[in-house]
């Protein structure tokens, strides 16, 4: 799965089995000089298996839906690039 992404890209598994983080913190902390690539299950129930991912976060201490996941993540981005 790896050949399919931009290379030399850092990959972060969101889960909810991940690492606590808050996303306003992590975004700018990220690296620019290379892509980074976000996994986000798109199922009701489950996790998230990949072998691909250079790190696993959880965004939330409880389970949140693929919609409210990916909305904070754009959030936190949103607000970081000031396109608010």
């Amino acid at each position: 799965m790896k050949d399919h992404l931009p290379p030399n890209s850092r990959v972060i598994v969101l889960s909810a089995t991940g690492r606590l983080v808050s996303m306003p913190e992590l975004v700018p902390t990220l690296p620019t000089d290379r892509p980074t690539v976000f996994v986000a299950g798109a199922m009701a129930h489950g996790k998230v298996e990949v072998d691909y991912g250079d790190e696993c976060v959880a965004l939330s201490g409880y389970p949140l839906s693929g919609a409210m996941a990916l909305a904070r993540l754009t959030c936190a981005y949103e607000n970081h690039l000031g396109i608010v």
